[in-house]
């Protein structure tokens, strides 16, 4: 005769069941997450691409002028030129900006000189933050002009390069995400949790996971 489960068995099989559940919930809350992220940069760059397309008919040639002229903050100028092609909201004050900080994917903290060092924050329309840094005005269609950084969740934390925050290169005529010019086995192993995250920008596009 087979028995049938008695009412402890029963609450047991419940109690490792509900466990399972509560476990997993995290898991499946952050993946939901990150691929919304990672959705948003998506689109976020293919509107890039549309954007700086419009820019170099436009105002490519007010760069240059600026470059050339005597003006002493001309990063500032330049940002003030570039920043509806990076869909900025100047009408939105920034002072909210002042506590935002942002690191490495690793967690380290991103050095002045780097090129993910920027000043000049600003909101975007979607409520996204985007940063600007004028890199040279030397640049060529191979020695980027500036970079530009966008965290697709805003104040929100984790504000980690390669998480929620992801780059660009403004070259003359086109723009690229950051490890652009790696392989794909180059940047899965980049943009893993021990590096710096830069590569995750182009390693996401590619259809890398998280």
């Amino acid at each position: 005769m087979k028995k049938a489960f008695n009412m402890v068995e029963i609450a047991i099989v419940i109690c490792l069941l509900l466990t399972t559940v509560i476990l997993c919930l995290p898991v499946i809350f952050n993946n939901s997450k990150e691929a919304k992220i990672i959705s948003g940069w998506k689109k976020s760059y293919a509107e890039m691409q549309s954007n700086f397309e419009v820019f170099n008919v436009s105002d490519a040639e007010k760069i240059d002028t600026i470059c050339k002229s005597s003006v002493e903050e001309k990063e500032k100028e330049l940002f003030m030129i570039i920043s509806p092609y990076l869909n900025a909201d100047l009408d939105k004050s920034p002072a909210g900006l002042k506590s935002y900080h942002y690191r490495f994917k690793n967690g380290a903290q991103v050095p002045m000189q780097s090129i993910a060092f920027t000043r000049f924050f600003s909101y975007q329309e979607n409520g996204n933050i985007v940063g600007f840094k004028w890199l040279d005005c030397e640049c060529t269609e191979k020695t980027p002009c500036a970079s530009a950084l966008f965290d697709m969740n805003g104040t929100q934390k984790p504000n980690r390069i390669g998480r929620d925050i992801f780059g660009i290169f403004l070259y003359k005529n086109r723009i690229e995400a950051f490890g652009a010019e790696l392989n794909n086995i180059e940047l899965e192993r980049d943009c893993s949790n021990h590096s710096n995250g830069m590569s995750c920008s182009e390693y996401y596009l590619r259809g890398g996971k998280f």
